[in-house]
């Protein structure tokens, strides 16, 4: 079995490292926000509005070391909710320290990657693999504890632009299965809620399995829109991103987000009919 208790000593001990590193590095650009984080109970709570509060120069590299090591469970926030910290650091080859950053850096993502492995490899039931990660890294934020430092070096970025992202989950479900989940429902339910959902399991056993789509909604999250001499790459965008070049970079820090100023559905799109909602999802029949 793997020693995940010594790696974990280890990735702490990097992450000292790296964070002292950061305080001693003169960025040529650094713009780091820190996104409010979501208070424990408010996990469901509509998003209608963010407001980042934005780092810049020294100040951003200071944010920027306190994201990376904030990996641990924090009161009063939520535990089902990623703290994040959106930005970006543009360091110069040539200073004295970005190198070591870059392989600091490295270090950091394998040993990540390595606990990572070994909880999923070595323990084949969620429970088991709750109790590996919490017996051998007391008090940790296993979605911080897994999410990588995105760091480029010397890939010839061009721009980096921060925005925010709102999908929804979208699935076919197994037809009996949906409908069982239904019936069963129907049974518990009160008279004032049997005819809505006794319509919905009517509309659903009408329809096609492969017409039908179940819809989840995914709390909004922000990207980066990276374009290199490669070409464009979109990737999410938790903690800051660190790039290690001497050409210039274009960027912006993360805007505000609103909810209602998102950009609305394209005319052209094809539209499904929504047949009811079940259990906080969304049950759609797709048009042809």
């Amino acid at each position: 079995m793997t020693d995940i208790k010594s790696l974990f000593d280890q990735l702490t001990a990097n992450l000292q490292q790296l964070e002292k590193l950061l305080a001693t590095t003169k960025p040529v650009q650094a713009l780091v926000s820190r996104i409010p984080a979501v208070l424990k109970g408010q996990e469901q709570a509509v998003i209608n509005q963010i407001i980042p509060e934005l780092a810049t120069d020294m100040l951003a590299m200071k944010l920027t070391a306190e994201a990376f090591k904030d990996i641990h469970i924090k009161h009063p926030f939520s535990q089902k909710s990623a703290r994040r910290y959106v930005g970006i650091i543009h360091l110069h080859p040539e200073h004295k320290n970005s190198a070591k950053i870059v392989t600091q850096i490295s270090a950091i993502n394998t040993i990540k990657a390595n606990i990572e492995q070994a909880v999923v490899s070595e323990n084949d039931t969620r429970q088991t693999r709750f109790s590996a990660i919490h017996d051998n890294c007391p008090g940790v934020m296993t979605v911080h504890l897994y999410r990588k430092i995105h760091c480029l070096e010397n890939e010839g970025v061009k721009s980096v632009r921060f925005s925010w992202q709102r999908k929804d989950s979208l699935h076919q479900p197994d037809k009996i299965k949906l409908l069982g989940e239904i019936n069963a429902e129907i049974d518990r339910a009160t008279p004032d809620n049997q005819l809505a959902l006794t319509q919905l399991h009517q509309k659903i056993a009408t329809t096609a399995e492969p017409e039908l789509r179940i819809r989840r909604p995914v709390k909004v999250q922000p990207a980066a829109n990276i374009v290199r001499v490669t070409g464009l790459k979109t990737v999410t965008a938790p903690l800051p991103i660190i790039v290690v070049q001497e050409q210039p970079i274009e960027a912006n820090a993360v805007a505000e987000f609103i909810a209602s100023q998102m950009r609305k559905q394209r005319s052209d799109k094809r539209k499904n009919v929504i047949l009811g909602t079940f259990s906080g999802k969304t049950i759609e029949k797709v048009m042809a």
